[in-house]
């Protein structure tokens, strides 16, 4: 599978190095920290599998995989119960 941002319900903005996040449908508002703002950079640029978010994220932050997948799949997770990200 591979994620994307879903860009016809999300409105964002990038302050002070972390993404706020509209949803368009419910008008609610999320902000992400530092990490879940870049996993989100990432999914602006193009669609992306678990593994190579993981890859990314490992690398950026230079933190083992298996120390940071759990993190990973719960963000992706809640953005996409969300909405605010999708999969295919």
């Amino acid at each position: 599978m591979k994620y994307s941002v879903n860009k016809g319900n999300a409105t964002w903005r990038i302050l002070d190095g972390e993404a706020v996040i509209i949803n368009n449908e419910t008008s609610f508002y999320y902000s992400l920290n530092q990490t879940g703002t870049y996993i989100w950079n990432l999914l602006l640029e193009k669609e992306l599998s678990l593994e190579e978010i993981i890859e990314k994220v490992s690398i950026y932050y230079q933190q083992k995989k298996e120390d940071i997948i759990d993190d990973i799949k719960k963000v992706l997770d809640d953005l996409a119960e969300e909405k605010l990200i999708e999969g295919r």
